[in-house]
């Protein structure tokens, strides 16, 4: 039953009882209340659109049960929520894409679920300077919408995640060398405070805040939606390059040694082409299925087989060379068949500043911890490794500055956890093998003197401290946002998901 007609009975029907312990009755009160003032876009347990939208997840482990779902429509809609929710004091999460693994990131238990579908407008300006994104829009659907206007823009690589996410993460992107990451390209955002007010931040008004929100997560407000910086853009050269480790060409050793000099000795001189870009993904397949390494790569100026490219497109072993002239939202959905949704999925990531000996030993180091898996055979095992070259740091100040930490550091490169499987009863094994993951990734970074405390807080782990690697001045500026734009903490107390600044710490 939607809205207000007969919610609270609809509620109390359709709850488990274990999962109705969880539940109070604020959150009843508040689920009741928001329903009365938006009767059109709340939904209780037993109607179909509150089961669409919290199994709407990338992964199982995020998947949870609220006490009712509020899908709104516009940012009207949402001011009317957070004012009933902080009047209430009830929990609360916020959902865009959805692309989060870790649970309580994008929904809740018991509490009030906010899903952002509903924010799916795309525009271009009338000068075709600037695009407009709704906070619920995913990467693959903003490309989409302007796959025939030969416009481009600084966003995601991922199909299914979503602006909102990225906004107020990083982004990693095809344009970062040249452009920086995505946050650095936002010229505007509409965001809803806790005290209801639907304010703008960007460089003339808010600008601190549009500084915070340039990687400080959920900390200060709900966005509904994101200006982006736009250029004509015909399309790139680009595709992927698949190598098999275990084929005859060449020992695995020795495609691990090529492919570790290529991507270091890429990053170094990332900035002589900074329209190329390349991420590695190491895949080893359940079920024996076979073990490659995937590079995908683009070059933005349409150049084809650029020479900084050249080292993986001659890589032995290969079972698949797909490159050519492609625009970006047909590139976008073909990398991303990897990240299919559907499975249960952990994520970690480790920086280190970019060196051939790290990269190496920690292909070797993870390989340790996949191959003592006592179920390895019905895990997908996927790590990658992502240049930041120092260039990519260097744009952030032409539009107001980021809250990352990045402004002088050297060329680095991240590598990233991202491993599926579909029995939960993995879960408890995959959760250690993370933790394995990065204590090994941050030992063999340490023994190299290459370590570096930046995590990209998208790919974070739950013990993960992402915040806390931007830097005690980048962390001040953000706990002093954060008291200003929400001085009775309600993004810290009331909505549990997400890194938070308040009373964070750091070592």
């Amino acid at each position: 039953m939607k809205g207000s007609n007969g919610f609270a009975i609809a509620l109390g029907l359709s709850l488990s009882k274990s999962v109705a312990a969880v539940y109070t009755n604020s959150t009843s009160s508040c689920c009741n209340a928001i329903a009365q003032a938006l009767s059109n876009n709340v939904y209780s347990p037993s109607t179909s659109a509150y089961n669409v939208s919290i199994n709407t997840r990338w992964s199982g482990t995020s998947v949870l049960e609220p006490a009712c779902v509020i899908i709104p429509q516009s940012a009207e809609d949402v001011s009317a929520a957070i004012k009933l929710i902080t009047q209430n004091q009830c929990k609360f999460s916020v959902k865009s894409g959805g692309h989060n693994a870790n649970p309580g990131a994008n929904s809740i238990s018991g509490g009030v679920s906010i899903d952002l579908s509903g924010f799916k407008s795309t525009s271009l300006s009338a000068d075709r300077s600037f695009v407009s994104l709704g906070s619920g829009v995913t990467w693959g659907e903003a490309y989409d919408a302007f796959n025939s206007s030969n416009i481009g823009f600084t966003g995601g690589i991922c199909e299914d995640v979503g602006v909102g996410g990225v906004s107020l993460g990083g982004g990693q992107s095809l344009f970062a060398p040249k452009r920086g990451w995505a946050v650095d390209n936002i010229l505007n955002y509409e965001i809803v405070l806790a005290s209801g007010d639907i304010v703008n931040a960007n460089e003339t008004s808010n600008a601190d805040l549009f500084k915070a929100l340039k990687g400080g997560n959920t900390n200060f407000g709900i966005v509904t939606r994101v200006d982006l910086d736009a250029f004509d853009f015909d399309g790139l050269w680009g595709g992927e390059v698949y190598v098999n480790l275990t084929g005859t060409e060449a020992a695995r050793s020795d495609v691990l040694d090529q492919i570790s000099h290529a991507i270091t000795n890429f990053t170094t001189n990332n900035h002589l082409d900074t329209s190329s870009a390349v991420q590695l993904m190491t895949v080893y397949l359940s079920g024996g299925r076979g073990q490659i390494v995937n590079a995908a790569f683009g070059n933005t100026d349409g150049v084809e087989k650029p020479e900084s490219i050249q080292p993986f497109l001659e890589m032995p072993n290969q079972v698949l060379n797909e490159a050519g002239p492609v625009k970006i939202a047909d590139f976008v959905h073909k990398v991303s068949q990897f990240q299919a949704k559907g499975y249960r999925e952990v994520t970690a990531s480790v920086t280190f500043n970019n060196d051939y000996n790290t990269i190496r030993d920690i292909w070797d180091a993870t390989d340790a911890v996949y191959d003592a898996l006592s179920s390895k055979d019905k895990v997908d095992w996927m790590v990658s490794f992502i240049p930041q070259a120092q260039i990519q740091q260097t744009y952030a100040a032409k539009r107001g500055g980021n809250s990352l930490g990045l402004t002088d550091v050297p060329d680095q490169i991240v590598v990233w956890l991202t491993s599926r499987w579909t029995d939960p009863s993995l879960d408890e094994m995959m959760e250690g093998a993370r933790q394995q993951f990065v204590d090994e990734s941050v030992a063999v970074a340490q023994k190299y003197d290459t370590y570096y405390p930046f995590l990209y807080i998208n790919y974070a782990a739950p013990f993960q401290n992402p915040l806390c690697g931007y830097g005690d001045e980048s962390v001040e500026f953000l706990k002093t946002a954060a008291s200003k734009y929400d001085p009775n903490g309600v993004f810290q107390t009331l909505m549990p998901g997400g890194f938070k600044v308040g009373n964070l710490t750091c070592s």
